[in-house]
């Protein structure tokens, strides 16, 4: 079953002038300083449309987004572990990725496994590296080879440009992305939709934030869909859902894992599909509400297409996100091919950045 669950905002893409960013005149100029919040979430995973074989879903999507006190870049680990019901069958996925980032943007690497039934499915690793208008892709897995693709964000930046774009009122844009894809000859290229929230929305949402789910934050694009407000369950509650394999079974992160010498570090924290972190507040509803009071926040909605893109122009995957100016993301749905899944903010902890300069050219 494929999973595109890497949320673009994080790694979550591509939005810099020269890059893709079409800001109106003198919005560049206005921009707001954007800092990023190193911090731990977790999201409740459930089905929100139902297609014709997959009756349910459940699962976890945590994500740490890391920046060493080196100051030489960022570092995102990601996992989804996910319980799909389908007729007379249950499946269970696990993505695990590991990402790094030079603080400059032009440095990436990636390395990234997924199981079925605890079972090895696939794994892709590699480098990246933008220089001028284009962007090299190195991949050691699955196949050792070379890609050359137009100048291509990862997808630190990405977070960072979309908040920039927000703050300056930019409505849309497009833009190259990279994000660690086992297919970069495929040229993904994202659609940015920025909608601002008002704050009376924003609190809406952040009430329904935390380990008690609330109806009135329930995550939904206006499509019914099953209630899901349990998601995660019982399973879930005690770790990852039965059958997928433990962070012991599955490989840990290396420092050199997906990188040369010259890459970003990773981010010291992984995160587990279990578990919020130290911090036992973590899924307090009231903790989480103070820690992202009086943010800035939007609606996103972002479309990827490539080269397999449907003829009629519809994208291979959509997302929509509430994104806060700290760069931590609310509520998402992921829209994949035949089916959409709803992910609720269940936990957040934040943790204090290092004293560095800010990335060049910003």
């Amino acid at each position: 079953m494929s999973q595109r669950g890497l949320p673009s905002h994080f790694l979550a893409a591509a939005l810099v002038t020269g890059m893709g960013l079409a800001m109106p005149a003198g919005a560049a100029g206005a921009a707001e300083p954007v800092a990023l919040s190193p911090h731990r979430a977790s999201y409740e995973v459930a089905l929100d449309q139902a297609s014709e074989d997959l009756l349910s879903v459940d699962g976890r999507i945590a994500v740490a987004l890391g920046e060493p006190g080196d100051c030489k870049g960022y570092g995102i680990d990601y996992r989804f572990v996910a319980r799909f019901l389908k007729d007379q069958e249950i499946v269970v996925t696990d993505q695990q990725i590991r990402l790094t980032e030079s603080r400059d943007g032009k440095d990436f690497a990636f390395d990234a496994e997924s199981f079925v039934d605890s079972l090895p499915d696939m794994t892709t690793k590699g480098t990246a590296k933008t220089a001028g208008d284009a962007t090299v892709v190195t991949y050691e897995e699955p196949v050792a080879r070379e890609i050359r693709l137009p100048a291509s964000t990862f997808p630190v930046h990405h977070t960072r440009h979309v908040v920039e774009a927000a703050k300056a009122g930019v409505p849309i844009f497009e833009s190259h992305v990279f994000q660690g894809d086992a297919d970069a000859e495929k040229t993904m290229t994202s659609t940015v939709v920025i909608t601002p929230l008002g704050t009376e929305a924003i609190a809406g949402e952040i009430a329904g934030y935390g380990g008690a789910p609330s109806r009135k934050a329930e995550v939904s694009d206006g499509a019914s869909g099953e209630d899901g407000t349990g998601a995660a369950g019982d399973a879930m509650a005690a770790g990852e859902p039965d059958g997928a394999p433990s962070r012991d079974e599955a490989a840990e992160p290396q420092n050199d894992a997906a990188a040369g010498d010259d890459a970003p570090p990773v981010a010291a924290t992984p995160a587990d599909a279990d578990a919020a972190g130290k911090d036992p507040s973590a899924s307090d509803p009231a903790a989480i509400a103070e820690r992202l009071n009086g943010l800035k926040a939007w609606k996103i909605t972002e479309s990827f297409y490539n080269s397999d893109s449907d003829e009629d122009g519809l994208p291979v995957f959509e997302t929509s996100y509430t994104l806060f100016e700290n760069g931590v993301t609310g509520n998402q749905i992921l829209k994949y091919d035949g089916y959409t899944l709803k992910a609720r903010l269940s936990s957040l902890e934040l943790e204090t950045a290092p004293d560095c300069p800010a990335p060049a050219g910003e």
